[in-house]
Formats: C-alpha cells, structure tokens, sequence
C-alpha cells in the first residue's frame, strides 16, 4: 500500500540536513571521490514530481502492507548505473554498509534487494514464477553465411505495409504495451526536461537505429530430470530471447535489439536518446522503425521532426510514405544490395547520381524551390540563374528570358525524389546527424553497462536500458552546466 511518494523538495532538504550530520571522515571522502560529488549534482537535478502519479498508478491505495517510497528506489537504480555496479546484488550489500550512498538516494534506510526485484516486476509486469522449462520462440541456427555489415533481410513488404496501416493514425491505441509505464517515465523525467534546457529542438532532426544485445546463454538449454515421463527436460534461462544476426561482428547471436531515437545537438556536441525499446534479436529495424516512430509520437505530442535519418537497413517503400503522411521528410540511405545497383538514378535519363537534373550543356541545373501542393521540386537554368558565365548551348535551348525549368516530381519515386532528393548536398549533410545513434546505443551497452548486466530477461534489460537513457540525459545536463 502507497498513499504518498516524498516530493522532489523534500529529497533535496533530506540531502541538505543529512550533510550537515555528516560526519568528518565521510565528508572528506565525499569531496575526494569525484564520482560521488557528479552523482550527487544529478540525482539533485533528477525532479522525479513529473512521474509521481504514473508511480502511484502501480501500487494500492487502500491495502496491503506499507510500501518503500518508490522514489527511493528509482533513485538507488540510477545511482547503481551511475557508479557502473553490474550486479543488483552487490549493490545492495554496499547500499547497506555506505552511509554516502544511503544519502544520495534518499534513505538512511535503503531498499533491500528483494524490494528492487519487486520494484522491477511491479513496472514491467514480470511474472518472477514463470516457468522457464518451456522452449523459447527461437529460430534454428541459421545455415545462411551473412557477409560482415551485410543484414538480414527477413521482412517483406507485405510486413511494413502492415505496420503503416496499423499505425497510420498513430499509436493511441497502442498504450496497452507492457514497457509504457517505463517510456512514459522516461519522457517526462529525462526528455521533457531536456526540451525545457533547450538541449532539444521540437522541430529538428531525428535519428533512428538498432544494435545488439548479446545475452549470455545457451540457446539450447540446459538439460533438467523431468520425473514424469522419465526423460530430460530443458530449462532455458533466456526463455523469451531469440536468434538474430549481429552485422557488426557478422555472428548469429542470442538476445535482442536495442532500438533508439535520438536527436544530436551540434551546438552543444551532444547526443540525447529520445524513445529507447527492445525488441526480439529476430525483429528487423525496418519493423521496429514504423512502431518506434508512432510511439515516440504519440509520448511527445509536442515533438514535429521535420527530418528523420535512418540507414539503409530502413529502406522500405512503406516507411517512405509513413513519414511522408506524417509530414517528416525521410533521410534514409539507399540499399545497394536489395536495389541491385549502385547508382539509383540510373534509370532516369538526364539525371546525374546525385539526383540533379543535368541541361544541354552538361551542367548541373540549380534547385529553385519545392512545391509542397504539387510535390515537386523546380530547377532553373544555371546560365540564367548566374552561377555559370557563358553556355556553348544558349542559342539552342529555351528562348524564353526564365531559362529552362525542369521539375521532378515526388510519384515518380518516392524514395529518390522529394524535398531533399537523395544524395543531394543537403541530404549527405543532414544525414550526418544519424551517427548519434550509434554513440547512443554504445553509451547505453558500454558506458553504461546493459551488456555486462548478464541479466538473461527482456523485462530487466529494457528497465535498466530506461534508467541507463536517464543517465545519459542527466550527463548532458551537467555538461550544458558547466560550458
């Protein structure tokens, strides 16, 4: 039963007086131990008010008996990452025996470790009876030999089309996911603020990519007496991981796919995840793009990318025309092996490869504008728009004073054509920003210890993938702090 969560005034007046009593020897290290003093200027900063009622939701108001402050705990899973422990277990024992750390989190009478168990399956609906005697949804190991950075094309079109159709008019309906409570948390704790620090623009460019999350365990099992039938069973510790291809190691894997969002400010030089999931290891970003995106949506109403960048793992017909119904224009790079050809302006006659109509002369037409009503792009003649001096074909092309005008229009190809056309200048610049996902997903794995975790269950690694996105963000607020 909780009736109450303590607020974020209270939290830092609690820090206040306990450093006052603190005692000499412990406040000496406190000030030695640098990442002691960081942590404590981010859970300062971290205001959990925003989250108090989705906390309150998942706990009873009437009965049961006394809950720990949820604030407490959450506190105590981001100190945890903070501090790099890979074990919930270990850091319990030395939450018990540190006084520094009690303070921090908010506690003098930290959280044990059944209840960061409890406070995990309590958000994430983890059932921690359920059998793990039943095989896992897993692919047989495939025989395909994928080529390094080569991906796995297991989707069709009939599966993003699909999608599209099934979040065409968003993902409302969608809210009933058992990772909601944990996105929501998420947004109006760590996002949100960071759209109100300004280290987030609402109308800027959007970044989307997946990457590997190895589990260590036996994909077959481990092989148990079942006493009923005399034979051997199999208890398998990964029961709802599966097979998938890691393309940057070129291996098949056991595990899942950490999917990010992210936004890269330059400015700053930051990169700040915005909608984090997991997915089967089996699921392909394609899929994942279309639902990540109506989600990400859908938890910040007031976001409206104008870009979205993804790679070409991404390039699918049916996510061309989602971001298009949504008024985002997609910067997704072109799949050479899927396409069969190098150059995807080939079969349009007049066109070099960088998408640009080319006039009599062999010179490159100059964009002059875009018509959103028609959907099309304009070019006009370089002669007569001033950026070449003299044009051996003058007498020979248009007589009109406008100079020649060449249009391309969006129908003919959605993937090529558009309000950046592929491989333009703009779009090689724009589509620079994708890297911020990569550095986000590393951030999450290595800095942040998701991969060395060794927790087998998707529940446990998305929770800790939340909380490792909140550092993350909190690192941004301390560097933005001190430039």
């Amino acid at each position: 039963m909780l009736r109450s969560i303590s607020s974020h005034q209270d939290y830092c007046s609690f820090l206040d007086s306990q450093f006052k009593k603190l005692h000499y020897s412990e406040l000496r290290r406190f000030k030695k131990d640098k990442a002691l003093k960081s942590a404590a200027w981010r859970l300062r900063k971290l205001n959990l008010d925003p989250a108090a009622d989705i906390f309150l939701s998942h706990y009873s108001q009437v009965s049961g008996r006394p809950a720990r402050d949820p604030a407490v705990t959450f506190r105590s899973f981001v100190l945890m990452l903070r501090l790099k422990f890979t074990s919930i277990e270990l850091w319990c024992n030395r939450l018990k025996s540190d006084t520094i750390l009690q303070i921090l989190i908010g506690s003098l009478d930290p959280p044990g470790l059944a209840c960061h168990y409890d406070f995990i399956n309590r958000f994430m609906h983890d059932d921690p009876h359920r059998s793990d005697l039943y095989p896992p949804n897993k692919n047989s190991r495939q025989n395909k030999k994928l080529k390094k950075d080569e991906k796995w094309m297991n989707f069709s079109d009939e599966d993003t089309r699909s999608l599209k159709d099934k979040y065409w008019d968003g993902a409302a309906s969608d809210r009933d996911r058992i990772s909601y409570s944990m996105e929501r948390i998420f947004q109006c704790i760590a996002v949100q603020p960071s759209i109100d620090l300004g280290l987030i623009n609402e109308k800027g460019v959007f970044s989307g990519d997946g990457s590997a999350l190895h589990i260590h365990s036996n994909p077959y099992g481990n092989k148990v007496p079942n006493p009923a039938d005399e034979q051997h069973s199999h208890r398998y510790t990964a029961p709802d991981a599966d097979i998938g291809w890691d393309s940057d190691l070129g291996v098949w894997y056991l595990g899942y796919s950490l999917y990010n969002i992210s936004y890269h400010n330059q400015e700053r030089a930051i990169d700040l995840p915005v909608y984090l999931t997991l997915q089967y290891a089996s699921t392909h970003d394609a899929l994942t793009t279309i639902s990540s995106t109506a989600r990400f949506l859908d938890l910040n109403p007031s976001i409206k990318p104008e870009y979205m960048c993804f790679d070409s793992a991404m390039d699918s017909y049916h996510i061309y025309e989602y971001l298009r119904h949504l008024h985002i224009i997609p910067i997704i790079d072109w799949n050479k092996r899927r396409s069969g050809s190098k150059n995807p302006y080939a079969a349009y006659e007049g066109i070099n490869e960088n998408g640009v109509p080319v006039c009599m002369a062999g010179y490159e037409m100059i964009r002059d504008g875009y018509d959103k009503v028609k959907m099309a792009t304009k070019y006009r003649c370089p002669l007569k728009m001033g950026k070449v001096t003299e044009c051996p074909c003058k007498c020979d092309c248009s007589p009109s004073p406008y100079g020649r005008v060449i249009k391309t229009y969006d129908k003919t190809n959605l993937k090529l054509f558009g309000p950046v056309p592929y491989r333009s200048e703009q779009w090689k610049k724009i589509y620079k920003n994708r890297t911020c996902t990569e550095r986000i997903n590393n951030r999450i794995l290595n800095d942040y210890g998701l991969q060395s975790l060794r927790i087998q269950n998707r529940s446990k690694n998305f929770f800790f993938m939340i909380i490792a996105g909140i550092n993350i963000h909190l690192d941004a607020w301390s560097k933005c702090s001190k430039s």
